[in-house]
């Protein structure tokens, strides 16, 4: 069945919104074909242009916007982002030089970009709480000073209302942002290569000191390894246990 308004947005039915894409393109295209078809003589026409095949894939409803598995994800993913703004934001209060040679030869992020980055974020993350206040009529959001500790409280802020918002049929453009900002992020601390520390705990030793290596594993302090599956299963997993935990 085509993909519907009350479809989840999130990454679930990525697959069947590609796969309808290319459907409704390929379905433009017999159009065009049959057009071609049917103008030409009738001694000349070749076999009629077979119609594309629907796609079959699933598609995964929202309960009521996202499904479950997305929502555990954007929830994730907002965790995520504070790890990973405080790495980066940690590489600048480090002091580490202008641009930097970053891994595979991908120029390291600079200190302007990064502070620009986290800056846009933070204007970010505080346009939504303040949406969301006015929408619940609670009291407006606490002027604080920006930087590190007030990306946290926003965020801590925005993940013990979580629930509610990803309710809200407003809340497909938030989660989609969320996403995005956890790959932007990530690929933010990949091209530096001081900003190397996973947020998870090892599974060895239940330690937060797992590092990214240059070969593509994850090594921890324990001497655990990890490929890059197993870790972002691990990571997953920690963070449903989070989730779970929260609820």
């Amino acid at each position: 069945m085509p993909i519907t308004s009350d479809a989840c947005n999130g990454p679930c039915n990525h697959a069947a919104r590609n796969a309808w894409n290319a459907y409704d393109q390929a379905t433009l295209a017999h159009a065009n074909a049959i057009q071609a078809w049917l103008a030409q003589p009738g001694d000349d026409r070749g076999p009629h242009p077979a119609p594309p095949e629907q796609p079959t894939l699933p598609i995964h409803h929202g309960d009521p916007v996202w499904d479950h598995r997305c929502a555990r994800l954007i929830r994730a993913a907002l965790h995520e982002i504070d790890d990973t703004a405080a790495l980066l934001a940690a590489g600048v209060d480090g002091h580490r030089g202008g641009t930097r040679s970053g891994l595979n030869g991908i120029a390291a992020p600079s200190h302007v970009s990064i502070i620009d980055t986290l800056d846009e974020l933070y204007g970010a993350l505080t346009l939504v709480e303040d949406q969301w206040r006015e929408v619940r009529h609670y009291p407006p959001r606490p002027r604080r000073a920006r930087g590190s500790h007030a990306r946290t409280l926003a965020i801590g802020w925005l993940l013990g209302e979580l629930d509610d918002i990803l309710l809200h049929p407003g809340s497909v453009q938030f989660g989609l942002d969320v996403l995005a900002w956890q790959r932007r992020l990530r690929a933010m601390t990949k091209s530096d290569p001081a900003n190397t520390m996973s947020p998870i705990r090892c599974p060895r030793c239940t330690e937060r000191q797992v590092r990214r290596k240059d070969d593509g594993y994850y090594e921890c302090a324990c001497g655990r390894l990890l490929n890059q599956t197993e870790h972002d299963a691990e990571y997953t997993r920690q963070a449903d246990e989070h989730a779970q935990v929260s609820a």
